[in-house]
């Protein structure tokens, strides 16, 4: 453990002596700037980057991209929560609750609670990572179809503690969630399904649009259509009843909501092609779970908030972990990374984690320099970014729209996406004048790919002899969550 620790103090001081930090300074406020505009992903950023970097020093390159893999996701969340626009597919779950605190008036508790959270969540993933670095080559590779497959089933079980109301209807919209997360190729035979001849269709409905349509365009419909002047029903600053400092100690007040979203968010960041989208809303779904009745998940309550932010910058630790030592990218913002270092000479691997070390901490580093930077100039900006609240509805609906539009149509530049941002508007305004659950068809939405990939892998690799589903130990471990996570709130609405 002494060589793991002299490489994390030599990987400190390079980061924070002249001029290094510059770059992660640097990095981390372009970062904040794009992670504002809707559908614009720090891999974006990052893409637009490499080529200002083919001259610099790896460790120059390193300073700058761990900055930019930390993507600055607190800014993304502000939209999320002030205007009800995801500025990335993970925020999609900080809407669910930081969105109605904002129309209640508490939009600086809500922005200072994912500040803080995601300050400390990134800490969390952070000295996960180090701690972990020495056993990472030996874990990582148990994980197989089998386990992914039971990830995705223990994420699909949080719907049924997440639905209010009527069950038949959450079952209804997992269902819908489901089928239309299967739109495109088939991964096992390429057979197009659901695609109505469409090429557009082929590649399958992305997140961004389906999630800007379902939360943005739906909101700036339903904002229209209410007599509310602005988005909090307040038109003056002395009536916010919001404060920066209760979102900072709210944090502290819940620590167990804080520390096990921290963890399901570092342990799905290591699990290649998971990410902070299934990261954020696993945590919503196990946090909710948890309170049980006694929380007003979907309705304003600040738990809803600090676990998905805690989850979802927590898994940028994790998802260092096979990233840098076995050189598997865990989502698109460490795939970049790869490729960036493999620009600049640089090998993930045993060279990298031996004779490298220090190298390999610079970028731990930057990534925690950044999430902290971006933490402590969003709780600076909370009482001008609350303000947004108070203005007239009649000034702010078209620029939301525009944003919404704009994020769609920038994601990935194809005027399609526009149009389904639009259809998926009108249609989560619908869901919602008509009392049907948006949060059963978004989680089965996201969780759809990796279960039906895995399903299909793993009925084949059992078929064939090269696996036993119930002998692997980890299979039975999250099976035993899953089982916990349907029966508790039974139970516990039994005993109450």
């Amino acid at each position: 453990m002494a060589p793991i620790l002299q490489a994390a103090s030599d990987g400190w001081a390079l980061v924070f002596s002249w001029p290094n930090i510059l770059y992660p300074v640097i990095g981390t406020i372009a970062a904040m700037v794009f992670a504002a505009l809707p559908g614009i992903s720090g891999v974006t950023l990052m893409a637009l980057a490499i080529p200002l970097t083919f001259q610099w020093e790896p460790l120059q390159v390193v300073l700058l991209f761990g900055a930019l893999t930390g993507g600055a996701t607190f800014m993304g969340s502000t939209t999320a929560i002030l205007l009800n626009i995801p500025g990335s597919a993970p925020s999609a779950a900080t809407t669910l609750d930081g969105y109605p605190m904002a129309r209640m008036g508490q939009a600086r508790t809500a922005l200072a609670a994912s500040a803080t959270a995601s300050a400390l969540g990134s800490t969390f993933g952070v000295m996960v990572l180090i701690a972990l670095v020495p056993a990472v080559t030996r874990v990582i590779p148990l994980m197989g179809p089998p386990e992914y497959l039971m990830l995705a089933l223990l994420g699909l079980g949080t719907i049924g503690t997440l639905v209010r109301g009527s069950v038949v209807k959450g079952l209804a919209m997992a269902c819908l969630g489901l089928m239309t997360s299967f739109i495109g190729l088939d991964p096992r035979t390429a057979a197009p399904r659901f695609t109505f001849g469409s090429l557009y269709l082929q590649d399958g409905l992305g997140l961004v649009p389906v999630f800007l349509g379902l939360f943005a365009v739906a909101e700036v419909i339903a904002l229209m259509a209410s007599a509310s002047a602005t988005v909090s029903g307040r038109v003056r600053p002395e009536e916010l009843t919001g404060s920066t400092r209760d979102g900072i100690l709210s944090v502290f007040r819940h620590p167990g909501i804080f520390f096990r979203s921290s963890i399901i968010g570092t342990v799905i960041g290591m699990v290649p092609g998971l990410g902070g989208t299934v990261a954020a809303f696993v945590a919503y779904g196990a946090a909710a779970r948890t309170v049980g009745t006694d929380g007003r998940f979907g309705q304003g309550d600040i738990r809803g908030v600090i676990a998905p932010e805690a989850a979802h910058d927590a898994k940028d630790g994790g998802s260092l972990l096979p990233t840098l030592a076995l050189g598997i990218p865990a989502n698109g913002g460490t795939a970049m990374l790869l490729s960036v270092l493999a620009l600049h000479g640089i090998r993930p691997g045993a060279e990298l984690m031996t004779e490298q070390l220090p190298l390999a901490f610079a970028l731990i580093w930057s990534l925690f320099l950044s999430n902290w930077l971006t933490s402590i100039l969003g709780l600076a900006l909370v009482r001008p970014f609350s303000r947004l609240t108070i203005v007239r509805i009649s000034r702010l609906a078209p620029a939301i729209l525009a944003l919404a539009t704009l994020g769609a149509f920038a994601h990935l530049g194809r005027a399609a996406d526009v149009m389904v941002a639009l259809g998926f508007g009108v249609f989560g305004w619908l869901l919602n004048t008509f009392g049907w659950p948006r949060i059963a068809f978004v989680i089965a939405f996201v969780l759809g790919p990796l279960f039906e990939q895995n399903l299909q892998l793993t009925m084949t690799l059992h078929g064939l002899g090269r696996i036993h589903f119930w002998s692997r130990p980890s299979v039975v471990l999250i099976a035993g969550l899953i089982v916990l996570a349907v029966l508790l709130p039974r139970m516990r609405r039994r005993v109450g």
